[in-house]
Protein backbone atom coordinates (compact mmCIF):
# COMPACT_ATOMS: atom_id res chain seq x y z
CA UNK A 1 0.00 0.00 0.00
CA UNK A 2 1.58 3.26 -1.31
CA UNK A 3 0.91 6.76 0.80
CA UNK A 4 0.63 9.81 -1.61
CA UNK A 5 3.55 12.36 -0.87
CA UNK A 6 1.48 15.06 -1.97
CA UNK A 7 -1.72 14.75 -0.23
CA UNK A 8 -1.41 11.48 2.26
CA UNK A 9 -4.08 9.57 0.32
CA UNK A 10 -3.73 6.13 -0.49
CA UNK A 11 -4.61 6.55 -3.78
CA UNK A 12 -3.74 9.92 -5.30
CA UNK A 13 -6.06 10.97 -8.29
CA UNK A 14 -3.98 14.34 -8.20
CA UNK A 15 -1.33 13.33 -10.51
CA UNK A 16 -0.62 14.73 -13.91
CA UNK A 17 1.24 12.17 -15.19
CA UNK A 18 0.89 13.49 -18.59
CA UNK A 19 -0.01 11.63 -21.41
CA UNK A 20 0.33 8.13 -19.70
CA UNK A 21 3.16 7.48 -22.18
CA UNK A 22 5.81 6.24 -18.94
CA UNK A 23 2.98 3.58 -17.96
CA UNK A 24 3.22 2.16 -21.52
CA UNK A 25 6.52 2.26 -21.77
CA UNK A 26 6.98 0.50 -18.22
CA UNK A 27 4.25 -2.58 -19.63
CA UNK A 28 6.20 -2.86 -22.87
CA UNK A 29 9.37 -3.59 -20.77
CA UNK A 30 7.75 -6.07 -18.65
CA UNK A 31 6.32 -7.78 -21.64
CA UNK A 32 9.58 -8.02 -23.01
CA UNK A 33 11.36 -8.81 -20.19
CA UNK A 34 8.25 -11.56 -19.57
CA UNK A 35 9.51 -12.78 -23.38
CA UNK A 36 13.33 -13.05 -23.04
CA UNK A 37 13.59 -13.24 -19.10
CA UNK A 38 10.90 -14.77 -17.42
CA UNK A 39 11.82 -15.09 -13.80
CA UNK A 40 13.43 -11.28 -13.92
CA UNK A 41 10.22 -10.47 -15.22
CA UNK A 42 8.47 -12.14 -12.72
CA UNK A 43 10.84 -10.73 -9.64
CA UNK A 44 11.05 -6.93 -11.22
CA UNK A 45 6.90 -7.48 -10.51
CA UNK A 46 6.66 -9.02 -6.87
CA UNK A 47 9.86 -7.45 -5.80
CA UNK A 48 11.06 -10.05 -3.48
CA UNK A 49 11.10 -14.03 -3.86
CA UNK A 50 8.00 -15.73 -4.22
CA UNK A 51 6.04 -19.28 -4.75
CA UNK A 52 5.32 -17.73 -8.04
CA UNK A 53 9.07 -17.10 -9.21
CA UNK A 54 9.57 -20.40 -7.99
CA UNK A 55 7.26 -21.89 -9.97
CA UNK A 56 8.72 -19.77 -13.42
CA UNK A 57 12.23 -20.72 -12.35
CA UNK A 58 11.61 -24.26 -13.13
CA UNK A 59 8.97 -24.17 -15.90
CA UNK A 60 11.71 -21.98 -17.33
CA UNK A 61 13.95 -24.67 -16.87
CA UNK A 62 11.95 -27.33 -17.71
CA UNK A 63 11.05 -25.56 -21.16
CA UNK A 64 11.75 -21.63 -22.55
CA UNK A 65 8.09 -20.98 -23.79
CA UNK A 66 5.96 -22.21 -20.82
CA UNK A 67 8.02 -19.94 -18.37
CA UNK A 68 7.45 -17.23 -21.01
CA UNK A 69 3.60 -17.82 -21.46
CA UNK A 70 3.70 -17.52 -17.33
CA UNK A 71 5.53 -14.26 -17.01
CA UNK A 72 4.05 -12.74 -19.71
CA UNK A 73 0.51 -14.02 -18.54
CA UNK A 74 1.35 -12.72 -14.62
CA UNK A 75 3.24 -9.69 -15.77
CA UNK A 76 -0.10 -8.27 -18.08
CA UNK A 77 -2.75 -8.98 -14.77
Amino acid sequence: MCICVKCGCFSCKNESSGNGAEKEDADFLDVMLAIFLPPVAIYKKQKRCTAKLWVNIFLTVSGYVPGSIHAAIFVTN
